[in-house]
């Protein structure tokens, strides 16, 4: 009789526990925060992921040793707006041919479906070119760094990733502007062989018969997709044509620089 006595005295105490744990619910147990307080606190948890540092070093051309050759491509922009050339993007795409195209940041503002067609195709690689393609050396070291970083949010915008690489407007750049760069994650790449495709004067003929001809193992040649370029989309065929009759490979600039970290490592 006491074991069943005390059997339902603990039944008992076990129920009125029970109950008053469901009535105290959300007061007494870990209460859920406010959805508006997870927000904040999630926001304020996750830090921007600071860009990997690069050696501070321009790169104007890859390994001597490998028949490969990079097309690169630049959109300049400046406060007007400027074009683009739809034919070279047709080309590159009709002949499979892969290449680094370098975009203003204010040239995606203005051609926004256009770059993030251009940064949508796996072939191509995005590289930045500045916001306003002003004259590095004659700004300071805030206004380069804003001008990279405005660049990066509009390539991010339309390509979901950052560029790693970059290339100064003009090929003018000093020690200065590849610090910055580099401590951005961006490495300075120059060129080479300048096509000369800005030239009006240089008509379709001129210009694929100098950049076949001067183009060597491990070029970096460059011409222009915002409609610069004047002859650049009518020469662009033969070029690519004749630049494998030779035993080239046409290939991004990131992977003339992993040659280059190969050779490296093996030498």
């Amino acid at each position: 009789m006491l074991k069943w006595i005390a059997g339902a005295a603990m039944a008992g105490i076990l129920l009125l526990s029970a109950w008053g744990l469901r009535q105290n619910r959300g007061s007494v147990s870990c209460p859920a925060l406010p959805l508006a307080t997870v927000a904040a606190q999630t926001k304020a948890e996750i830090k921007p992921r600071r860009p990997l540092r690069v050696p501070a070093e321009a790169i104007s051309h890859g390994l001597r040793t490998v028949k490969k050759i990079a097309l690169t491509f630049d959109a300049c922009s400046t406060s007007k707006p400027t074009g683009y050339d739809e034919r070279l993007t047709q080309v590159l795409v009709e002949t499979k041919t892969q290449a680094t195209i370098f975009l203003g940041g204010k040239w995606i503002e203005d051609h926004e479906s256009a770059a993030r067609y251009l940064a949508s195709l796996p072939q191509f690689e995005i590289g930045n070119h500045t916001f306003l393609h002003p004259h590095l050396k004659q700004i300071s070291d805030d206004q380069i760094r804003a001008e990279l970083e405005r660049t990066q949010e509009e390539i991010i915008k339309v390509g979901g990733k950052p560029a790693t690489l970059f290339r100064p407007p003009y090929g003018e750049y000093d020690d200065r502007v590849v610090k910055i760069a580099a401590a951005l994650g961006l490495t300075t790449i120059e060129y080479d062989l300048a096509s000369g495709d800005p030239d009006v004067h240089f008509t379709k003929q001129r210009l694929i018969e100098y950049v076949t001809s001067a183009a060597r193992s491990g070029s970096i040649v460059v011409m222009h997709i915002n409609g610069r370029g004047w002859h650049t989309a009518e020469a662009l065929p033969d070029i690519i044509s004749i630049l494998r009759k030779r035993g080239f490979r046409l290939v991004t600039v990131g992977e003339l620089l992993r040659d280059r970290e190969s050779g490296k490592k093996t030498h």
